[in-house]
């Protein structure tokens, strides 16, 4: 005789599945907010597998924060941090050590840009750090004497600009209302509006032996994960990215797969 303890566990999982069901049907309804195609740049793979289970795939994203528009380090700066109410933030001339600043994760939303300015810019300031490095290794090119062999160039050798480069996906800025973020992002297949998590992180002043601040005192947002952190693969595209060398990516795997975000700002892929 079946326990009502089992039948009521049993209820209780049926519930949840049909919860999570409903949701899933719910942010999936309709037209959904954004579209995009990304490649093996914008995806790390992960492959789980239990004792007498089929192997999962999961893809989380992979991304980097844009550096400000003229250059600056970094657009999450202080007035960011303040629109997004984050209270109680020092003042830049502060002189309090980082021991006394206890950072506290937030949640809000994300804009990540696909292959558009930002990137364009990382790319430039890339290849402007290479030629840099190239022009200090031509400075220390060994004049060769009459009759002997060309001067060697000290250090390795110049890296090669490659298809096989970092992620396209730049995080351009952050919110609290998703919404609100779309009216000022409304290209739905380049900008993709996910849930995060955030910090600000307080770097205290650096003095040298006298005292005197050779370094300043910085205030910075960052964002830190964004939600969920992973996305599962369905079965007939888990096969073809596994096909194609997802599970042991390397410089000559190359795939495509779309990702879609929901009404309810939740991410997946097809």
């Amino acid at each position: 005789m079946i326990s009502r303890g089992i039948l009521g566990a049993g209820a209780l999982l049926l519930l949840a599945n049909g919860v999570i069901l409903v949701n899933v049907a719910r942010n999936r309804a309709g037209n959904p907010d954004a579209v995009v195609r990304l490649s093996e740049r914008e995806a790390r793979t992960y492959i789980t597998q239990e004792k007498g289970t089929e192997p999962l795939l999961e893809l989380r994203l992979s991304w980097k924060t844009a550096a400000g528009p003229d250059g600056q380090a970094t657009w999450f700066d202080r007035a960011r941090l303040a629109a997004l109410g984050v209270p109680d933030l020092p003042a830049v001339e502060d002189s309090i050590g980082t021991s006394r600043w206890r950072p506290v994760d937030r949640k809000g939303y994300a804009v990540l840009e696909l292959a558009g300015p930002a990137w364009e810019r990382w790319q430039a300031a890339e290849q402007a750090t290479r030629d840099s490095a190239r022009a200090r290794r031509d400075t220390t090119r060994i004049v060769p004497t009459p009759g002997t062999e060309e001067g060697h160039v000290h250090g390795a050798a110049p890296g090669k600009w490659t298809d096989w480069s970092p992620t396209r996906l730049m995080a351009v800025d952050i919110g609290r209302d998703p919404l609100a973020l779309r009216q000022q992002y409304p290209d739905r297949s380049r900008y993709l509006i996910l849930p995060a998590t955030y910090r600000a992180v307080f770097t205290g002043p650096v003095a040298d032996s006298t005292g005197a601040v050779i370094t300043p005192a910085r205030l910075e947002g960052q964002i830190m994960d964004l939600l969920p952190g992973t996305l599962h693969v369905p079965r007939p595209l888990r096969d073809s990215l596994v096909g194609l060398g997802a599970a042991a990516p390397d410089s000559a795997t190359h795939y495509e797969f779309t990702m879609k975000v929901g009404k309810r700002w939740e991410a997946w892929v097809e």
